[in-house]
């Protein structure tokens, strides 16, 4: 449970630095690995220590290939790294398939409130067709998505829901 605790405190920094300065520090990251590294070598030994470097590399390889497409900043990468040594790899694994969940949805309000929102949904839709149907990867990097007609909100936004609705059950009892 503690380790819960300094997770949830974690993500809330990660939060407040990432809506207000559009960035999560270097040394927040840091600190939240080394404390995931810490408590759990403290608490469990050497099983322990190698649960928590598993934690940190399920949290930090797949969100790597999201920034290496664009899908997201480097401080996600590492905060999700961190937060897998914190919590362990099932944990942020599930955090992170919510937290992407809730981006698509967050990214399709803000596509249909936009004023250029149906045309771009169309768009959408048609790169979907071309990627489904002619296995053209090519879609994924259109010029469109790119420069100040791109979609972006701070990824915590999805990210603290997502992270409330995976340890909401726990929280409950039902976990």
């Amino acid at each position: 449970m503690m380790e819960m605790l300094a997770a949830g405190l974690f993500l809330l920094a990660a939060f407040c630095t990432d809506v207000t300065r559009s960035r999560i520090p270097n040394p927040l990251t840091a600190a939240g690995a080394a404390a995931g590294l810490l408590l759990h070598l403290a608490s469990d030994g050497a099983g322990g220590l190698g649960m928590s470097l598993a934690g940190f590399a399920a949290g930090f390889l797949p969100m790597l290939l999201l920034y290496v497409i664009g899908a997201v900043a480097a401080g996600d990468v590492k905060l999700f790294g961190a937060l897998g040594a914190l919590t362990g790899a099932a944990f942020v694994l599930q955090v992170m398939a919510a937290s992407l969940l809730c981006a698509g949805v967050i990214g399709f309000v803000i596509l249909l409130v936009r004023s250029d929102g149906m045309q771009r949904l169309k768009g959408m839709l048609f790169g979907l067709f071309q990627l489904a149907f002619f296995r053209d990867p090519g879609v994924l990097r259109s010029s469109e998505g790119s420069g100040r007609h791109r979609i972006k909100f701070p990824f915590m936004w999805a990210v603290l829901p997502g992270a409330v609705c995976t340890l909401w059950p726990e929280l409950l009892g039902m976990g």
